[in-house]
Formats: C-alpha cells, structure tokens, sequence
C-alpha cells in the first residue's frame, strides 16, 4: 500500500503532469471569474441576478451534454475487415427483405452502377420492401414478391430462378447479384440453389459486431465464391 501511494504521489507531482495541471487551473479560474464579472455586470448583483445565473449555467451544462450524447450517436465505428473479399458492383440485385439495414446497406453499396434491384418477401415484410422502394426513388425497383411459405425453399428456388430467366433486355447472368442475407435459412438455401443452376454470383450482408454485441448496423456485402467444379456439380 505504502509502495502505492508512493507511486501515486510521484506521479502528481511530476513536472510533466503538474505544471500543466496547475496552469490549466489557473487559466479556468481566471476565466470563469471573468465571465462571472461580466454576467453581475450586464444582470446585477442581486440575489435573483445570481440565481438565473446560476440555472442559466447549469441549463448550458445540461444542453452540452446532450448535444454531445446526439453527436456521439451518430458517429459510426469504422468499417472491420473481415479479410474477405467485397463483390464488384453490379447492375442488378435480389434481397429477401426482412430487417431494413442490411437490405440498405446491399443497396447503397452497388449505387451508382446498380439500376434494378428485385425484392423477395413475405407477407410481414410487404410493408418494409415498399419503404424500401421508397427509400430509392431513382432506383427501378419491381413489385415486392411476397412468397407464400417461407419455410420452402423449392418456392424461393423458383421465384430467383423466373428472375433469372426475365432480366432486363441486353443483360447477362453476370450483370446481377443475389443476397442470401435475410429471411428464413429456407430462403436463402432456396435463393442459394437458385443462384449456383445458373452459375451466377452470391453475397452477404454481415452484421456489424461490437464487443460480442451487434451494433445494429451493417457491414459491407462480402462475396461468396464457390469452386468452379462444386458450382457444376462435379465431384
């Protein structure tokens, strides 16, 4: 304890921390007195003058804080390599929509080459596929799809697959991207499936992680690369 306290001591009165200390002190202290000075000047000595100025300068701390609590919410964490590879940006894209986020972020990410993108749903995520719609008005976005049971993935096999075969005139299996991120496993097995009969690309969306904690946001898409002879069916 005594070795402690010692340490602690030393430290204080280094030069290097104290000196600073003690004229950082003295610069606030000749500051506020100041600023004190002006206040009783412009509002009077009086008892009232020194309460509001007081509530005044406690309402100015409070409004810091806040605005500082507003400031630190909106900052984001820098975006983590997750030592994968991020797809090239296409023309077209196909989500299963069921939380805003990653789908957003799919998006954003393809803009400005991307120019279609096809939204795969379910009943209960109709009205999150048509805010998404919303949310890129000068993006060409067909009708939400809604698939009827989300625990088959013969049903999203078959609805990835009739894109496919219905892309825009000019286009190639090459020009659009499929995203297994959301949804039910079924879904993206389905979509899965769908992607590697026609040899086409697939990504993922990752969630972005916090001290083991999901931030709520997301990361970049991540492209999934499969050996050519496993895509073909060989052994």
């Amino acid at each position: 304890m005594k070795n402690y306290f010692f340490q602690a001591a030393k430290i204080f009165f280094n030069p290097e921390t104290l000196v600073p200390f003690i004229i950082g002190t003295i610069f606030l202290s000749v500051l506020g007195n100041a600023l004190t000075q002006i206040l009783f000047n412009v509002f009077g000595t009086t008892t009232t003058a020194a309460v509001g100025i007081a509530l005044g300068s406690v309402l100015i701390f409070m409004f810091s804080v806040w605005f500082l609590a507003k400031s630190l919410s909106k900052v984001r964490s820098p975006e983590i390599d997750l030592g994968k590879l991020p797809p090239k940006k296409h023309k077209g894209l196909m989500l299963l929509v069921s939380r805003h986020e990653p789908c957003k972020k799919a998006i954003e990410y393809h803009l400005p080459e991307l120019e279609y993108c096809w939204l795969i749903c379910s009943s209960q995520s109709l009205d999150l596929a048509k805010k998404l719609k919303q949310d890129f008005p000068t993006l060409k976005i067909a009708e939400p799809i809604v698939v009827n049971d989300i625990y088959d993935p013969l049903e999203f096999y078959q609805v990835v697959k009739k894109i496919y075969k219905n892309l825009p005139p000019g286009w190639t299996i090459e020009d659009a991207i499929a995203d297994f991120t959301g949804m039910t496993a079924q879904g993206s097995v389905g979509m899965v499936l769908a992607s590697l009969s026609v040899q086409s690309l697939l990504q993922y969306t990752p969630a972005e992680f916090k001290d083991g904690q999901p931030t709520g946001y997301s990361l970049n898409p991540i492209e999934i690369t499969l050996k050519e002879q496993f895509r073909r069916g060989k052994n």
